[in-house]
């Protein structure tokens, strides 16, 4: 059979329950589903299997790879399109190594441990239950974006280039589990023997997360109270994103039910992880990457670099500069932080958003090792993990991320520029950033979401509001 009757059956099969849906010799309908740092859009609508199998030939016109590492998140459409993108390596003659239902960080593992051409992982992330997309590496879990490669596959497909890929002998598929593996690895970053027996709600977000997590409990010893522990790709309580306030209450309300010693929550694809204190209290990603860093820079010594994303960087910036360390402010976005992790050398880099990369990882993002340093950190430390993150907070006050739908971002950022400009000193790292010695600002659009998205800090907590209903007034206008 040719190979596009293969991919023909492949549907058929795959999508008996769905016999109206029409095979499409483009397969993807919406060229935005290629991202600043991946791909995402809604399925079928926006990219179905085809689209799966078109990319993984684009993959190899454009880096020639021998052997690809593929997995998948929980969501219910991800095993077909893992099918197709599997059998597009297949069909190029590329030689396949199936890690099944992991975590995104669990692909970056695979890939930078080991001689592979590279991998990818079917997942739309955070985004709600109709997304899908995918996130990609080369040798040694190297990022793909839209600088490194992401957007030379999409014009590679444009062209019809995927098509000009042929071989006469077929790829070769192998399922490997890596999970034992995985944690080896993950426990490398802490003194294991260190770790007390700590009580702590864990909320998985219905992702595949729960499997490390429940073997890391066992194997440590502590108590897990579990939350949305079964892994579920329908996500019954919405988008699986712990950043959303309303994700945040059942997590807040069981720790504090409980007498929990802290909690965790990560995303769906557990490359993203959000902390609470005893008293069931959210901490901002801004104070957690301040925490890590110091962490991190006395386990390491202070001749290290940081890096951190600019929606909210002082706690981190005066944390590091006390420290003696070199701080730097670069774009966020995982692929863009990991690239400029490599530049650098960096030792650790965080993301308001949760993200936090190592360079013990690949100087990739982890879901998994900021959990063991803060059980070690406050192991050692002996104390209430409200009282741990008391330092950072002190004299900083902060908006939250505020997000925005508008009907033209670029509008709203150039108005928003024109208001401020003159009042401080401007930063266009990410978006566009203003600080002055009492307050700063950074609005950006999102780089996943079709948002607007507004970070203020301030010295003083009246500032908040007050540029906050300036801003406001603009958006308001627009």
């Amino acid at each position: 059979m040719s190979a596009l009757g293969d991919r023909q059956a492949l549907r058929l099969c795959v999508f008996a329950r769905k016999p109206f849906l029409i095979f499409d010799t483009e397969g993807i309908v919406n060229w935005d589903v290629f991202r600043a740092y991946d791909i995402r859009g809604i399925y079928p609508q926006d990219i179905d299997e085809e689209a799966y199998y078109r990319i993984a030939k684009a993959y190899v016109y454009l880096f020639k790879p021998a052997t690809m590492v593929v997995g998948m998140d929980a969501r219910t459409s991800s095993p077909p399109l893992k099918a197709s993108l599997i059998n597009g390596f297949l069909d190029a003659g590329v030689d396949v190594v199936d890690i099944g239902e992991i975590t995104t960080d669990m692909l970056y593992y695979a890939v930078g441990a080991s001689d592979y051409s590279g991998g990818v992982v079917v997942s739309a992330s955070h985004n709600p239950k109709e997304y899908n997309g995918m996130k990609m590496v080369r040798e040694k879990a190297t990022a793909i974006s839209s600088e490194t490669g992401l957007f030379d596959i999409r014009d590679a497909l444009k062209a019809n280039k995927d098509a000009e890929v042929t071989s006469d002998k077929k790829g070769t598929c192998t399922e490997r589990d890596i999970l034992d593996e995985y944690l080896n690895h993950v426990l490398k970053s802490v003194d294991r023997n260190a770790i007390q027996k700590f009580t702590f709600v864990g909320n998985a977000n219905f992702g595949f997360v729960c499997r490390p997590a429940a073997k890391l409990v066992e194997e440590l010893g502590l108590n897990l109270i579990p939350l949305n522990f079964e892994p579920d790709g329908t996500f019954p309580k919405g988008p699986p994103d712990p950043m959303l306030p309303d994700n945040r209450t059942e997590t807040e309300a069981l720790i504090k039910e409980r007498g929990a010693a802290f909690g965790i929550a990560w995303d769906a694809d557990a490359d993203r992880a959000m902390f609470f204190t005893e008293k069931g209290e959210y901490i901002s990603g801004a104070y957690i990457i301040a925490l890590l860093a110091d962490i991190l820079l006395t386990k390491y010594g202070s001749d290290n670099t940081i890096i951190f994303d600019p929606r909210v960087i002082w706690p981190t910036l005066d944390l590091v500069r006390r420290k003696g360390g070199r701080p730097i402010v670069s774009k966020g976005g995982h692929a863009f932080m990991k690239d400029r992790m490599r530049r650098e050398n960096g030792l650790f880099a965080g993301e308001l958003s949760g993200h936090y990369y190592f360079r013990e990882n690949f100087y990739a993002d982890n879901g998994v090792i900021p959990f063991l340093l803060v059980l070690e950190h406050l192991s050692k430390q002996g104390k209430p993990f409200s009282e741990i993150m008391a330092p950072y907070m002190a004299g900083h006050y902060m908006s939250g991320e505020l997000n925005y739908r508008v009907k033209d971002i670029k509008a709203v950022i150039e108005k928003v520029k024109e208001k401020f400009r003159g009042e401080g000193q401007e930063d266009f790292t990410d978006g566009y950033s203003l600080e002055t010695a009492e307050w700063r600002f950074n609005i950006r659009g999102s780089n996943t979401e079709p948002l607007l998205r507004l970070n203020i800090e301030t010295r003083k907590p009246e500032l908040v509001e007050q540029i906050r209903n300036e801003i406001q007034k603009i958006i308001d206008s627009a």
